[in-house]
């Protein structure tokens, strides 16, 4: 696990403290959470991608089914039938296959393997970084991070370079865990009290594409005003799905079997708490200012 120093907040510019661990930094002002965890993204192994499509599939498609009926009513009426969406981070092609009956759609992965997986499924994916595979003239209608914007390093650089490549009445769609979900709160309780798995499992310690960031409501606007956007509209969706529920824990490889079957089974007894609480995702619809605003 490779690390470093975080001095400075990305949301408010405030200075930084140490948090729980050498790794996990909080924001003094605002307490936007961040880590200096180091992305190896096609420097070490994967994951093992058979336990992650056992562990992820269902709930993701359920989802992102979710997110496009909603974004169905969030969108601007005025623009064409079939607006240009651009997925970062796409993976497995899993929204771009259900998004692509409504857009135009393309994605970036920076995977080799997997975007060549998701290629050969006859879906448009450009591997690499975003923004460095596009062209300058490369403009969009929609550009949405699905689980991504959390582990990219310079978030406000990127959501500059979403500017840039929007259309005038172009959105940014960011649908990530929120730091304020009971979830992630119980695991820093637990963390605290000793217990760090499930902490540094909401983190993804040890995995190519750690979290960087965990973003609330309060830092996505910060993000989104000081990169020329403004928050139009805000959902949930489900973070738990019982199938699945012990592989999805365990397939990034920081806990054992035992403690992933322990940690599903605490879970599963939480669900009616945990659906009664604040929501472990949300949804972000970020607009694009217009110049002069």
């Amino acid at each position: 696990m490779t690390t470093s120093t975080i001095t400075q907040c990305a949301a408010c510019g405030a200075a930084m403290r140490p948090g729980l661990f050498e790794w996990h930094f909080v924001c003094n002002h605002c307490k936007f959470e961040k880590s200096s965890l180091t992305p190896k993204i096609n420097e070490i192994d994967a994951m093992d991608e058979s336990a992650r499509l056992t562990a992820l599939k269902k709930l993701r498609q359920a989802n992102f089914a979710t997110l496009l009926n909603w974004l169905d009513h969030q969108y601007p009426s005025e623009l064409q039938t079939r607006p240009l969406l651009l997925e970062v981070g796409c993976a497995h092609g899993w929204f771009m296959e259900q998004a692509q009956k409504r857009y135009d759609v393309e994605g970036i992965e920076p995977d080799k393997a997997i975007a060549s997986a998701t290629s050969a499924k006859g879906l448009r994916v450009r591997q690499g970084f975003f923004p460095d595979v596009l062209n300058d003239a490369d403009v969009f209608d929609i550009i949405i991070f699905n689980d991504v914007l959390e582990h990219i390093p310079d978030v406000q650089s990127t959501l500059r370079s979403c500017h840039d490549h929007l259309s005038q009445h172009g959105h940014v769609v960011v649908n990530a865990p929120d730091s304020q979900g009971i979830i992630y709160r119980l695991s820093k309780l637990m963390a605290r009290l000793g217990q760090s798995a499930p902490f540094e499992r909401m983190w993804q310690v040890g995995l190519p594409s750690p979290h960087l960031y965990y973003f609330d409501t309060q830092s996505i606007t910060r993000l989104a005003t000081s990169t020329g956007f403004e928050v139009e509209a805000l959902t949930a969706l489900p973070s738990i799905e019982k199938t699945g529920l012990t592989e999805r824990i365990h397939y990034a490889g920081s806990t054992s079997k035992i403690q992933s079957i322990i940690m599903a089974f605490c879970i599963r007894m939480l669900l009616p708490l945990i659906r009664m609480s604040r929501p472990d995702i949300r949804v972000w619809l970020l607009r694009k200012q217009e110049p002069g605003r």
